[in-house]
């Protein structure tokens, strides 16, 4: 009986974890060195699938959305930038300043998704690693010199037919 209510208050105590975990704050870690905050930064890849061929594509460009919060935690407005175009392997960067949010303001529950693609041929997306849905920013490294917390988004896939969600 005993070990019973133990496991069951250690399966809340994970639960309750996963659902923090799920509303994060981006972009509220500061450098212990400085004291200011660190920006945020998202990186992936955008890929044309068109039959049996996979490539990458050059101009595409990803869509990150977050909501912005005031210094209570209260969610206030959805902030969205688009990512750079692509260079010739696909790969994109899109940042987030804290300069770019008034002070006291953060951002949670952000999303990266497919926004656009410049090839005529291959211009449907996908919802491969929820390109369409949003893929939730939960991966991330902070670099060596605390310049970005750079998060993983993708890889991300446009195709040449419509798909039907």
């Amino acid at each position: 009986m005993a070990f019973s209510r133990i496991s069951f208050a250690a399966s809340l105590v994970v639960f309750s974890s996963l659902i923090i975990s799920s509303v994060a704050y981006y972009g509220n870690e500061a450098d212990p060195e400085t004291g200011k905050l660190i920006p945020i930064a998202v990186e992936g890849v955008i890929m044309c699938r068109s039959g049996d061929k996979t490539y990458p594509i050059q101009g595409a460009t990803a869509r990150i959305a977050c909501v912005k919060t005031d210094a209570y935690g209260k969610e206030i407005v959805p902030i969205s930038i688009l990512s750079s175009k692509t260079d010739a392997k696909g790969y994109f960067f899109a940042s987030i300043f804290p300069s770019q949010l008034r002070a006291g303001r953060t951002v949670t529950k952000c999303k990266a998704y497919l926004h656009k693609s410049p090839i005529a041929d291959c211009d449907f997306p996908t919802d491969v690693n929820k390109g369409v849905r949003g893929q939730s920013l939960s991966k991330f490294r902070v670099l060596a010199d605390k310049s970005f917390k750079l998060y993983w988004a993708g890889p991300f896939f446009f195709t040449s037919e419509p798909t039907y969600y």
